[in-house]
């Protein structure tokens, strides 16, 4: 009976855990993508890239590294073409990384064809 106790409060701290990372990833992948659409000036590209410096040891934690990396280059070149001045290259690099943004909570959403 103390196996099973033990099972289901470990099976409860998994679940908890689960969703709280989730939401995590999510709050902060939304609040990101959220202040960088639609920017080209570079101060606020930059003070959102600070942002994402901070956040970035976490999400490395729960996020896979391929996505993570691909956000930071994306953050890198839009910040790049802001300072270049070039305002289509800004916004299609600024568009393209809003788009990982907004898709990093759903890799981190749970499936059933996950688990099996």
């Amino acid at each position: 009976m103390k196996r099973l106790a033990a099972a289901c409060i470990l099976l409860a701290l998994i679940g908890f855990g689960c969703v709280a990372e989730y939401r995590t990833v999510a709050s902060t992948a939304n609040a990101l993508a959220s202040a960088v659409t639609g920017q080209t000036d570079t101060m606020t590209l930059y003070e959102n890239y600070e942002i994402w410096s901070r956040k970035k040891p976490l999400l490395s934690a729960m996020v896979a590294h391929p996505e993570i990396e691909q956000i930071e280059a994306l953050f890198l070149r839009a910040l790049q073409a802001s300072r270049n001045d070039d305002l289509d290259e800004t916004r299609l690099q600024v568009a393209e990384l809003t788009g990982m943004l907004r898709h990093l909570p759903e890799l981190q959403f749970p499936h059933l064809y996950n688990i099996f």
